[in-house]
């Protein structure tokens, strides 16, 4: 008998996080991972603090994801619905394995701020776990493959705005699928012959914001504050986390960095008016030999090339829905005007990842792609290269500057077929982007 209450403690204690499922007791959560295999336990104190475990993963065959951020906003110059049903159409066709959320999931549709806000249901980010903004802004939006894959995230400001520790608690409470255990946590994938790729989530917000001179009325600073994120202390820990991790994981294949602002072109530069202390990241990320950095915040499709200088890829990909502002000058190439996403894939054998960037401006046609390119693993000595295509209206070239990009790395791309086999120039392209028009099995 004493075994059996054991049994049913037991199973009263690890619950399987998936729609409303919970457990009572705020530091003693657990979810089952990813259809899984590994039980995590919520940990106690401040959701700013790291997560202490490394979520693992397991999947056969190619990784594929999809990364976007800045997308729930509604309202006239938004584009959520139109870039919400080209993802669900290329996840569905492409088997997409999960999604890469680089922030800024839920907006304000007006230009009030707090206090003075009329609409209850209308303010940034989420105000609780039952926030009717996590089903008309997420749940009912994004169908198809996309309801039943992980979303990967880190915050961005207009989730700190509101309550971002609605967005962490979320995850814990009610669906894991908004997978957002801490603002810091990392994950190892591996994957098809034994690849491993590693993923660190780093929250960018205390970077990016001068808390000493930041005067906006709402709770991003008041939420520093709380988190105990506003010290030169805790910013300088969060750095040695982050450099600490990726030590740890110098044995992957893959080493990518998830981040809400950008660091693509000239926002990887000093420049403490403007981005204050972003222009600490790049130096830590190329020492340690990082494959790529995805962010959002800044509302375009963009990248700039690892090249002889650096080993990074900085790929921006924010153009999810919010209106459409371009920010950083002189990546390799850029969209600044075109709702959009980046799809990502690694073969099996792990030694290239190919990206391409579509185009979700028209909802009458399928998603078109108008960049698109490769990126080799950390374990491959062979250059990165990207291939645009030439609709002027798209802006599908990026630049040549030598100085900038280094010859492995053009801004337009080469003619490598082995390498990309999807590149603009081939037959039957008329020079507009492809429009379903996949080599190397990516389709």
């Amino acid at each position: 008998m004493k075994l059996f209450l054991f049994f049913i403690t037991f199973i009263q204690g690890v619950i399987l996080i998936s729609g409303n499922n919970s457990h009572n007791g705020d530091n003693n959560k657990y979810t089952k991972y990813v259809k899984g295999t590994d039980l995590y336990k919520r940990p106690k104190g401040s959701i700013g603090t790291p997560y202490p475990t490394t979520f693992k993963e397991n999947y056969s065959g190619d990784l594929k994801f999809l990364v976007f951020g800045d997308w729930g906003q509604k309202g006239p110059g938004t584009g959520q619905n139109q870039v919400a049903k080209a993802m669900v159409t290329w996840a569905n066709h492409n088997k997409t394995t999960f999604v890469l959320n680089a922030g800024d999931s839920f907006y304000q549709t007006t230009n009030t701020t707090a206090p003075n806000v009329t609409d209850a249901s209308d303010h940034e980010g989420v105000s609780s776990i039952s926030d009717t903004k996590w089903k008309s802004y997420w749940l009912d939006i994004y169908g198809g493959r996309l309801k039943d894959i992980t979303w990967y995230s880190v915050a961005g400001n207009h989730d700190w705005y509101n309550n971002v520790t609605a967005e962490v608690d979320y995850f814990w409470d009610v669906d894991s699928r908004f997978f957002l255990p801490s603002l810091y946590y990392v994950r190892k994938v591996t994957f098809g012959s034994g690849v491993c790729a590693a993923f660190i989530h780093f929250d960018t917000d205390p970077y990016f914001y001068n808390y000493s001179s930041y005067t906006k009325k709402n709770n991003l600073k008041q939420t520093l504050t709380d988190l105990n994120l506003h010290t030169d202390e805790q910013l300088n820990d969060r750095l040695k986390w982050l450099e600490d991790q990726l030590v740890a994981v110098q044995d992957a294949d893959w080493i990518f960095v998830l981040g809400h602002h950008p660091l693509d072109g000239d926002c990887r530069l000093k420049d403490t008016k403007n981005y204050y202390l972003m222009y600490e990241l790049p130096p830590i990320l190329e020492k340690h030999g990082v494959s790529a950095y995805f962010n959002g915040h800044a509302h375009e499709l963009a990248v700039s090339l690892a090249n002889s200088t650096s080993p990074v890829t900085y790929f921006g990909s924010g153009a999810g829905g919010a209106k459409l502002e371009p920010e950083c000058k002189n990546p390799t190439w850029t969209s600044p005007f075109t709702f959009g996403f980046l799809s990502v894939s690694i073969p099996a054998d792990g030694k290239f990842l190919h990206f391409d960037y579509v185009d979700a401006n028209n909802t009458d046609t399928p998603p078109k792609v108008i960049y698109s390119g490769s990126v080799k693993s950390r374990k491959n000595k062979t250059g990165n290269h990207g291939k645009g295509n030439d609709d002027k209206e798209n802006h599908g070239k990026g630049n040549d500057d030598k100085e900038n990009h280094g010859k492995e790395n053009h801004g337009k791309g080469n003619d490598d077929k082995e390498n990309h086999g999807k590149g603009n120039d081939g037959k039957g392209n008329d020079g507009k982007g492809n429009d379903w028009g996949y080599n190397k099995g990516r389709w």
